[in-house]
């Protein structure tokens, strides 16, 4: 488990140019952020690194879409607990296991701060040096 001083990490799992907008808001929010630009790069990524508090997740991408990369996540044993949030232009409503949310393309980077904040709490940068004060 990170100590303190690890910022959480996001994966972002998603082939669209904005991907490294949204890693970039990101890390200046102070989040570690690992970007994928598909699901089997967002499988070999989590085999990789130390687990992500989030998954950020377009669903239409080649190679290997987001349903297919959310069937593989759910078959895991040691993932099958990660939240993901949804990335989608279409309108589509049905629930899909595993998945705690779902964002609109395009985003609004405030929202994406507010819904990534409850799975992963993250202390912005100009206050990390104010955190030790009791």
């Amino acid at each position: 488990m990170p100590d303190a001083t690890t910022p959480p990490l996001i994966l972002i799992i998603d082939d669209e140019p904005e991907l490294e907008v949204m890693a970039r808001y990101l890390e200046l929010e102070g989040y570690s952020v690992l970007t994928a630009s598909n699901g089997e790069e967002g499988l070999l990524a989590l085999a990789s690194c130390r687990k992500p508090c989030i998954v950020l997740l377009d669903l239409m991408m080649p190679v290997m879409d987001g349903y297919g990369f959310l069937r593989r996540l759910h078959d895991d044993a040691t993932l099958c607990g990660l939240p993901v949030f949804v990335l989608t232009a279409s309108f589509q409503t049905e629930r899909m296991a595993g998945v705690v949310g779902l964002l609109r393309k395009p985003l609004h980077m405030e929202l994406l701060l507010e819904a990534v904040a409850p799975y992963c709490p993250c202390t912005p940068p100009g206050e990390k040096e104010n955190s030790t004060a009791g």
